[in-house]
Parts: structure tokens; sequence; C-alpha cells
């Protein structure tokens, strides 16, 4: 959803449309694009010219002045040849994302839909999609230049559907529907090619001045060390990138230009999608969703990173719909709701680029709320998931065409169990590095017991070491292996007493997954755990407030 720089004033029911016609747009998408390569024939064209005109007026014209110039002709159109018209820039499409829901499988989503572009007064979707992402887009393949309608499709993200209410995700359907009615996904094909002809053309040029620069570079390098060795005097010149770096610069300018008004017409384009969502579903609503979207977008990349994929490493995952789906409990914890309201409220101001195709969110929200009341209350306020049937299925089913293909074969647990096993793992290395430098394989309590009466520091010794502490001797190599033997033990002793019942670890929606144990164990613990690194290893503060926790070590075995 986007917006314009320029506040807008009026009634909903005189709402500024895209501001110039499809014709004039494609028109000018068209240019833009035709542009480019006249740029590219241009440069040709000029040097074939001078060499016609060398061959036709020069007396000598295949004299050794000639040649240069022929050769120099060549020098500068074989790179713009290859690079714009020889070089392949693979499909200017991508596959579609996500999973592909039918009238008959999403009934209320596909009415919802095809309501609100009817009262749009624009052609529904032809395919509706459910994606991963906190994000809403449409695309559509226009034929003849965009000129034609072709096949449309919208893509609506889970986490949307999860967040938002049923009126704010009308105000997102609505947007995505006024470029549309707007005619907006017709011209998208057009100007996608032109962007993805000028970065690929820039980048591919750069990269070949780049490594025309590192030889040059290389070069004078050599021949610099090659005048100091005889004793002669040294002024090595800055290296360039050669033509390259020149026609680099070239297309660089014209694909500031194309940036520049292509992203205008944009912005153009996203404020009367903004405000084709206030006629349909309300100023209240729309400017409700505008606040939310920036929030939900980062709440799904925090849950995801402290909730549903804390277990990847491990092999360990939620239960099939709540990979995504979880994400409504984090929204449903008080404490976490009253922290977004109030992220909401506070949007910040952002400068606005010429490249940008969107205008900042504070602007798009002061036109959205600086039209009158339209009487339109958020009076559909339930969930916006409850349009979905079957959710938890329906959203297991985006899950496993999103998610990598490895994640097939991790185990699908609870969240209670996920959290618990999640934790163990975090702490298995340090145990497992303790057991093979033992050399028995005992369960945690007992090599707990083992190594707080045994040679600690000559299995510390065995314990895994970097090249650098591996070289160490002495004191030296103590004091590398000490923060090592320290962290070991502590994974250790955490799982000695999670399979004792005595510690654990616990999701709570309030905060991410937390270490649960008495306090005075959690307080003691690291004073213990000192006192066995010390130099002169002194395992009873450690046996005792494991004892005094319920925790009785045995006997070291002999």
């Amino acid at each position: 959803m986007g917006s314009s720089q320029q506040p807008v004033t009026g009634t909903a029911d005189h709402l500024p449309t895209a501001g110039i016609g499809l014709l004039a747009r494609g028109l000018l998408a068209l240019a833009l694009l035709v542009g480019f390569y006249l740029l590219a024939l241009g440069i040709v064209g000029g040097l074939l010219t001078v060499d016609v005109l060398l061959a036709v007026d020069s007396a000598h014209p295949f004299g050794l002045g000639g040649l240069k110039v022929y050769a120099l002709s060549a020098v500068l159109a074989y790179p713009v040849l290859r690079t714009v018209f020889l070089t392949r820039r693979g499909s200017d499409t991508e596959p579609p994302q996500g999973w592909p829901v039918s009238p008959a499988e999403q009934p209320t989503l596909w009415a919802r839909v095809r309501q609100l572009a009817q009262e749009s007064g624009t052609r529904a979707p032809d395919e509706v999609r459910l994606v991963a992402e906190a994000n809403a887009q449409v695309c559509e393949d226009g034929r003849l230049l965009g000129l034609l309608p072709g096949r449309r499709r919208m893509e609506l993200g889970v986490p949307l559907l999860i967040g938002l209410t049923a009126a704010e995700l009308d105000a997102v359907i609505a947007h995505e529907l006024g470029h549309f009615g707007n005619r907006d996904t017709r011209l998208g094909g057009l100007t996608h090619a032109g962007r993805r002809a000028l970065v690929h053309t820039v980048g591919a040029l750069g990269e070949r001045a780049a490594r025309n620069k590192a030889a040059k570079a290389a070069e004078l390098a050599a021949l610099a060390a090659e005048r100091r060795a005889k004793g002669k005097r040294v002024r090595t010149p800055e290296a360039s990138g050669g033509v390259d770096q020149v026609l680099a610069r070239i297309f660089t300018a014209y694909a500031r230009l194309y940036f520049t008004v292509s992203s205008a017409v944009s912005r153009r384009q996203e404020l009367a999608a903004d405000l084709a969502a206030v006629k349909l579903a309300g100023r209240d609503a729309t400017a409700s969703a505008l606040r939310r979207l920036p929030v939900l977008d980062s709440v799904l990349d925090y849950y995801l990173g402290r909730y549903a994929m804390i277990g990847w490493e491990a092999g360990l995952l939620p239960l099939p719909g709540q990979v995504y789906g979880g994400l409504a409990h984090l929204l449903a914890e008080p404490a976490r709701r009253e922290e977004l309201a109030r992220l909401e409220l506070e949007v910040p101001e952002a400068e606005q680029g010429p490249y940008d195709s969107h205008p900042s969110l504070a602007a798009r929200i002061a036109t959205i709320e600086a039209l009158p009341p339209d009487g339109r209350p958020m009076d559909r306020s339930g969930p916006a998931l409850g349009l979905l049937a079957f959710p938890e299925e329906t959203i297991a089913r985006v899950e496993a065409v999103t998610l990598r293909p490895d994640s097939a074969a991790m185990s699908r647990l609870d969240w209670p169990e996920l959290a618990r096993l999640t934790g163990r793992a975090r702490h298995a290395a340090g145990a497992g590095a303790l057991r093979q430098a033992v050399g028995l394989d005992l369960p945690a309590a007992a090599l707990l017991a083992e190594l707080t009466t045994g040679p600690i520091w000559e299995i510390a010794d065995r314990l895994p070491k970097s090249p650098q502490a591996g070289a160490a001797t002495g004191r030296v190599a103590r004091e590398f292996a000490r923060p090592v033997l320290r962290t070991a033990l502590s994974d250790l002793v955490l799982i000695a007493l999670a399979d004792a019942g005595l510690a654990g670890w616990d999701v709570s929606w309030a905060q991410p997954m937390r270490l649960r144990m008495p306090d005075a164990l959690a307080q003691g613990l690291p004073a213990a755990v000192d006192a066995l690194v010390t130099d002169t290893p002194d395992g009873q503060p450690l046996r005792a407030l494991l004892a005094d926790a319920g925790l009785n070590l045995p006997l070291a075995p002999r």
C-alpha cells in the first residue's frame, strides 16, 4: 500500500485518480524503456558514424591512424553491444509464491474479495494466493504493452489474516483492488523490464570496470616494484576501470532519470490506491491498517526468530499450522497488545528519496486522516482470520510450500515440548564435549560426580581447542581452557537439572523462551561453577548447591 507526498483534501466520493491516464502512463513507460535501448544504439551508432566518415573522407582510411580509430571504436562498442543486447538476463517474471486457494476451498474469503471488487467497479482477481509475508500485492499479465487486460492474481499474507481485523483487511484488499481499477498492474511488466535491463547493464559494466581496474592496478604495482628494485624513482598513477567505467557512468545517469520518473508515477499510483481503500473500507479502517502493517511486519520477524524458528538448528519446528499460526498467541498476549498499541501510534517521519516508490508512512497516514469523517465506523472489527475455512489446516499448506525443503524432515512439536527440547539442544554440545573428554558415556548427574571429584584440569586439556589455544603452554594454556571448561560445565549442570525435573525451558508469550529453575539455585550456580574451575578446583560448593535443590550427585565411579 502507498500514497503521495502531497496532502490530499476532499471527500471519499471525490478522490483523486492516478493523475494521468493509462495510455499516457503506458507511453511514458514505453518511452523510458525505448530510451534505454536508444541510448545504447546512439553510442554504437555514433562510433560507427565516425568510422564511416573516416573511411569515406580520409585519404588513407586504412593507414595506421585509421586502424587505431577503428580499434578504439570496437573497444568502445563491444561492451555496449555485449551487455545490452547479447547477454541473457533470464526471465522477467518469477514463479507465483504461496498456496492458491479456490472459491470452493475458501468461499468466505473469495466472497469478500469479489464483493469489494464489485463495489470498486473493477474485475476481481482470477487467482488468490496465501503467502507467508506480512504483505499483500497484485499483478496482471497485461497484453499489448499493458493496454489490454490479462489474468489477475492477488497475494494475501497469512500474517495479515492473523494480525488485522476484518475491517483493516478490507482496507488492504481495497487498496490492491484500487491498483486493478486504476490499471496500474497492466504496466507493471513493462516498467519492471526497464528497471531490470538498467540494473543488469549498470551492474555488468561496473563489474567489468572493477576487474579492469584491479588488473591495471596489479600491472602498475608490478612496474613500480621493478623500478624500485632498480633504484629508480617510483610514481604510481591511479588505476582506472577504462572504457567500462565511462560507460557505466553514462548508463547510471540514465538509470537515475528512469528511476526518478517511474518512481514519481508509482507514488501517484499508490496515492490513488490508498484513497480507493478509503472509499470502500472507510477512513478510519484504512488509517488503522496503515499504522498496523509495518508493526505487524516487525512483530513477524521477532516471532519467527524468537519462537517459531528457535529449534531450527536442532531439527525442531512447531506443529503444522503453528509456524505462522502461532503468531496469534503472541498478538493475543495482553502485555504484547499494550506494546503494539504504542508502536502503532509512534509512526516515524522518514525522509523521502527520489527513487522511493512509496511515500513515507507518516505522510500516507496524514493524507488519510486529513480527509473529513466519512461516517464509516470500523463496525467489522472481528479478526480477519475468521474469513478462512479450516484456518490451521490452510496455514499448514502455506507452510508446506514456503518453508525450506529440509523442513519436511524436521520433528513437529507442541510449544512446551519445542521449548524443552530446544533448550536442551542448546546445551548438549558442552555436555557432549565433557563426555568425550572424560571418556565415559555417563548420565549427566554421574558425569558431574566424576568432574567434581576428578582431575578437572586433565579433563579440560582434552576439550576441543582453537589453533591458538592448542599452541599455548603452561599458564597461558590454562587461561585459554578456563572459559571453555566453565561453559561446558554450565551446560552439563543444566542438563542434569533438567533430567531431574529441577529446571527446564518454558515458552512465555510475554517474553521469549526462558530457563526455569529455583531462584536460590540460579543465584548460587555461577559462583559454584567458578569454584570448580579455579587453579585449585573445589567441587564441594556445586555438590552442596545441587543437593539443597534436590539433586544428590552419586559417588564418582572408580
